[in-house]
């Protein structure tokens, strides 16, 4: 029997049959989060029960037994159905079954009333029972990587649904089913063949997140984005991964966006009316093709992140400075050969990623930026730092890995960085300063301030 002596008599009794099942004793957990096997009992019941990961071909016949269970995880499995007494266990409020191979759910499904969250990614799902849209309680689906062409009448009924994942399907047309879910908050058609969008889509009041990453869109069209100005709650837009060459002016009208993604398209150049986006806070035009940084991005004042890397960027123009709400800044992957002096208006940027650019030299006026916290300046040109690196004083991490650095810079004393965050590999050190750069940053430190101190000796 069970030497769990907190279950019941009955939970006790199939637990002791799972165990057989599975081969091995489940344990009990106490601990937060989400362990991969164990269940966690309350008032003697077993309420969440985590098996991922056990090559199960079937739910095993305890498991339907246990009337209690509110969390079940059945991930990374083999089933391919599931039991029409699955529908009794009406307790449920969280199901995952993402990773199986269930091509589909019967009838009693749609007794599980009180689910909340459904994770049903990764199967090979094409239609779900018409009994579905008796799930009134759910709020989060998730049936990404399935089979999907359209989904049945019923989904209309899922009136507390506020999140909804459908990447990687075979959509073709925007299920107009989706319309009357007026609870919806986030959704993500991502990597289906969607070509336009219905008007009516701007019925759904309560949208914050829409995604329609890898859809093949060539262009914005009226048909796509004249439905997306009727979304009034709308803050976070994804057309990333995609075919678009160029944006229409009218893309100045989302004036609310706050999030904005654009990455890995053939963008090389930003209309005008981009500067209109006044509330935007997140900007990623990362994977794309600019030579130079598109002038209207300099008038978004709010701009918090903006995501530049793998583009080929040659230059910043000096009206980078105007983004005095900057503050992570990623330039990876780029031609640059030095910033510019405007850099110093940048007061709030914590982040700055540089990596594999051409700078040679960085201007002294990099020293202003007092909440800097990260420089990453892997692969570049850099044979010293300018003094002013010393201001620095916020700066925790800083990697200059694989530059033409011969010498230690001296400024680099002055600064607070954390013990294993100050990275100088691959550098042409020479001498002692080859051998101080493997010795962390309280050596490297003595060994500026001693060299200093000599060199201070000799001038007198």
């Amino acid at each position: 029997m069970s030497q769990n002596n907190n279950l019941t008599s009955k939970q006790a009794h199939a637990l002791d049959k799972l165990n057989k099942i599975i081969g091995k004793d489940v344990p009990c957990v106490d601990e937060k989060g989400l362990p991969d096997f164990g269940y966690k009992i309350e008032d003697g019941n077993v309420v969440s029960l985590w098996l991922s990961r056990h090559g199960l071909t079937t739910v095993p016949e305890p498991i339907l037994k246990m009337n209690s269970l509110k969390e079940l995880y059945l991930s990374h499995n083999l089933l391919t159905t599931l039991p029409k007494s699955f529908g009794n266990l009406s307790s449920l409020q969280e199901i995952n079954l993402k990773w199986n191979f269930l091509s589909s759910l019967s009838e009693s499904f749609g007794n599980l009333t009180s689910l909340q969250v459904l994770k049903l990614n990764s199967n090979k799902l094409s239609t779900l029972p018409s009994s579905f849209g008796n799930l009134s309680s759910l709020q989060k689906l998730k049936l990404n990587n399935n089979q999907f062409k359209t989904l049945p009448k019923s989904f209309s009924n899922l009136k507390s649904l506020k999140e909804l994942y459908l990447k990687k399907n075979k959509l073709k047309n925007f299920p107009k089913i989706l319309i009357k879910l007026k609870s919806l908050e986030e959704l993500y058609l991502d990597y289906n063949n969607l070509t336009s969008l219905p008007i009516s889509i701007g019925d759904l009041s309560s949208l914050k997140v829409l995604s329609l990453a890898g859809n093949n869109i060539k262009t914005l069209s009226e048909n796509f984005l004249n439905p997306i100005f009727e979304l009034k709650s709308l803050h976070t837009l994804d057309f990333s991964h995609n075919q678009l060459t160029a944006l229409p002016e009218s893309i100045g009208n989302l004036t609310k966006l706050k999030i904005l993604r654009l990455r890995e398209n053939q963008l090389n150049t930003l209309p005008n009316s981009f500067g209109r986006l006044k509330s935007l806070e997140s900007l990623d035009l990362s994977n794309n093709n600019f030579l130079k940084l598109p002038e209207p991005i300099c008038e978004l004042e709010q701009l918090q992140r903006l995501y530049l890397e793998n583009n080929r960027l040659k230059t910043l123009s000096e009206s980078i400075g105007n983004m005095k709400a900057l503050r992570e800044l990623y330039l990876e992957n780029n031609n640059l050969e030095t910033l510019p002096e405007s850099f110093t208006n940048l007061k709030m940027l914590n982040k700055l990623f540089i990596v594999r650019n051409q700078i040679s030299f960085l201007p002294e006026s990099i020293g202003n930026l007092q909440s800097l916290q990260i420089l990453d300046l892997r692969d570049n040109k850099l044979t010293s730092l300018p003094e002013t690196i010393k201001k620095l004083q916020s700066l925790q991490e800083l990697d200059l890995r694989r530059n033409k650095l011969g010498i230690i810079p001296s400024s680099i004393q002055y600064l607070n960085l954390k013990q294993y965050f100050l990275k100088l590999d691959e550098n042409p050190l020479t001498g002692e300063s080859a051998r101080v750069a493997l010795g962390g940053v309280k050596i490297i430190r003595e060994y500026l301030e001693n060299k200093n101190k000599l060199k201070k000796i000799l001038e007198k």
